[in-house]
């Protein structure tokens, strides 16, 4: 298939590297020159669990492909999402589809306005993905993508790219109500990504500590109440499953948004964090705990 991965950084570095490996014609798409070039030179390195792969890859702005896309899987920073969709309308085509594996809310509903909502894909990851240097990615075991269509209906592409992210050794499945994970997903980072910006803390350094999980539970608690007023229940055991599975695997991990606070970068706490307050405040429903947290990560780093 021919893929882009619209935005070069850890994971997607980690997706289109295993995408490439597996046979795949993958095109590396980000605005930033320095990562262009590390990938144009050095390729992609994967490694797992001690082992590691290699494949050379192709890397650019979106002005420097011209050739139609079948797939653009989207892993920009959701503040980005907007403008780097609008960067590749020269790549879509009427059978092109958009899959965003993005942290937070709204980003499909981006992707649903420039490829359609009946070519819209939109679904959770929980791989890890360490950017050792531009082009080496370290990630850990255990990591699975669930996907579905924007519309909720099963597709023909839908099953075809469950089969070639499984062939790429990403655990891939179908998920036909996918709001369900998506908002998993979203509690969970809510939880500790936001946590972890704050206190700077590892992801096993939050479950060691019972303070830090008393605050996890609490913003898992809020995120729930408020999906409950969007008409998605959670499952609070699969969220408790998901966070205990991160302690004991993803221990030495530092979260994307502690990441982003110490290279004093702006964080996606407003579209994760701030997205649950704003939804639950037209619902409401309050989320103290959440907006302390989501206020305190969104604070300009002087």
């Amino acid at each position: 298939m021919k893929i882009g991965v619209l935005g070069a950084g850890a994971m997607g570095q980690l997706f289109g590297g295993r995408l490439q490996l597996s046979g795949n014609d993958v095109y590396f798409i980000d605005a930033a020159p320095a990562t262009i070039q590390a990938l144009n030179s050095r390729g992609i390195t994967v490694e797992s669990e001690g082992a590691t792969s290699h494949t050379p890859v192709r890397a650019g702005t979106a002005a420097d492909f011209t050739e139609t896309l079948e797939l653009i899987i989207v892993f920009t920073k959701s503040f980005h999402t907007e403008a780097a969709v609008g960067s590749v309308r020269h790549l879509i085509s009427g059978t092109t589809f958009g899959l965003t594996l993005q942290n937070g809310l709204g980003n499909a509903d981006i992707l649903a306005r420039a490829f359609t909502p009946e070519r819209t894909l939109a679904g959770i990851t929980d791989f890890t993905a360490d950017l050792e240097q531009q082009g080496h990615i370290i990630t850990g075991p255990g990591g699975k993508v669930r996907v579905g269509t924007w519309t909720g209906t099963t597709e023909p592409f839908l099953r075809r790219l469950v089969d070639i992210l499984n062939k790429a050794g990403l655990n891939a499945s179908a998920k036909e109500a996918i709001q369900e994970p998506i908002w998993e997903k979203l509690a969970f980072n809510a939880a500790l990504n936001t946590l972890s910006a704050v206190t700077g803390q590892t992801v096993g350094q939050i479950g060691a500590s019972a303070p830090a999980r008393e605050l996890v539970a609490r913003v898992v608690d809020e995120t729930i109440a408020v999906a409950n007023t969007q008409g998605v229940h959670l499952s609070a055991e699969r969220v408790d499953a998901a966070l205990e599975n991160a302690y004991l695997y993803a221990g030495e991990h530092k979260t994307s948004m502690l990441q982003d606070r110490e290279a004093r970068r702006r964080t996606e706490a407003d579209y994760i964090g701030g997205a649950i307050v704003r939804l639950g405040e037209q619902s409401g429903v309050s989320a103290p705990v959440l907006n302390a947290l989501t206020t305190l990560a969104s604070a300009p780093i002087q």
